[in-house]
């Protein structure tokens, strides 16, 4: 069993609030994406939604390249190293968006959020893998907590184990890597200079998917994008999202989670979906249930015993209770 560390407890806990508001950030997203989608969609006859997501991806991004690029002082942070890291960072984060978009077709938002929330014990195991020893074990009890929490705040998910499953399967597996690849390469250069790359990257290679998914939908065309991007029902969506889910949120995140051990970092992470579903009640998506009560409490659970189990577990060997001698 791998020893717990001792990081700065100053640092670990204003990473922790830095992680917090990323997750509230990514928890409107999903209002965001949510409406630009059904405000593209409405433009088509047939289904659009590839074509949606690859022109919704490519501005989000784009944009969020253009406004990060324009500070001279993160521009100036952008050497080999930040594209290195830009690239492995971005490729990380397309890939698990694109199995999360094309798995969304084929599962239940429930089954989607428990599968996608899959991503915690992914990140454990896999740093349990690299580092050859197993997580601590509050961490460890405090991922399982996080990922039943995710997966039952929007009710319990039904399985089917069909392609669409194994696809946000996929896209867990690889958010896993996101957040394990963003631990190493954010130690090893600047963070801003690889956010920025990061946001050429994921842009660019948006870009390149856009005339793959227009020649995938029969009922799209390149001019009907175009009135998709101009119409406020999208871009004011979209610019939330870039500005605040993408420039803001993936700053904290590159810039606060290199202070965390990993898997602590996933379990933060793992509370976006309490936003996700408080922001849909706001907007009038979705019906309060008891199952958004038990899924939040497993999530605060979950992160009160991965932040205060090595703590008492520390206190515990260092002063032990007195032995009770006959």
């Amino acid at each position: 069993m791998q020893a717990p560390s001792s990081p700065d407890p100053h640092r670990s806990r204003r990473a922790i609030l830095a992680l917090v508001v990323v997750t509230v950030l990514w928890g409107f997203t999903f209002v965001w994406m949510k409406q630009a989608s059904d405000a593209g969609q409405a433009a088509f006859t047939g289904d659009a939604h590839l074509a949606i997501v690859a022109l919704f991806m490519t501005l989000r991004f784009g944009l969020a390249a253009a406004v990060l690029g324009a500070v001279p002082s993160v521009r100036a942070r952008l050497d080999a190293q930040a594209w290195r890291a830009g690239l492995w960072i971005g490729l990380a984060l397309l890939v698990g968006f694109l199995l999360q978009m094309v798995g969304l077709q084929g599962v239940s938002p429930a089954v989607s959020a428990f599968l996608t929330s899959l991503y915690v014990l992914f990140t454990a195991l896999i740093s349990a893998l690299r580092r050859r020893a197993l997580p601590h074990p509050a961490l460890f009890l405090g991922a399982l907590l996080a990922t039943v929490g995710a997966a039952f705040i929007g009710g319990p998910p039904h399985l089917n184990f069909d392609l669409g499953e194994w696809l946000t399967v996929a896209c867990a597996f690889v958010f896993a890597v996101h957040i394990l690849v963003t631990d190493t390469w954010t130690k090893r250069c600047d963070p801003m200079g690889a956010t920025l790359a990061c946001f050429v990257v994921v842009a660019a290679s948006s870009l390149a998917l856009l005339p793959i998914a227009i020649h995938l939908s029969p009922s799209v065309s390149a001019s009907g994008l175009c009135r998709v991007a101009q119409d406020p029902a999208f871009w004011v969506p979209m610019v939330l999202s870039s500005l605040l889910a993408t420039v803001l949120a993936l700053s904290l995140m590159n810039l606060f989670q290199r202070d965390l051990d990993p898997v602590r970092a996933a379990i933060v992470y793992a509370i976006e979906p309490v936003w996700a579903a408080l922001a849909g009640l706001w907007m009038g998506f979705d019906e309060p249930s008891d199952w958004l009560y038990f899924g939040g409490g497993a999530l605060l659970a979950g992160n009160l015993i991965a932040e205060l189990g090595p703590q008492l577990l520390r206190r515990c060997k260092a002063h032990p209770p007195p032995s009770t001698g006959a």
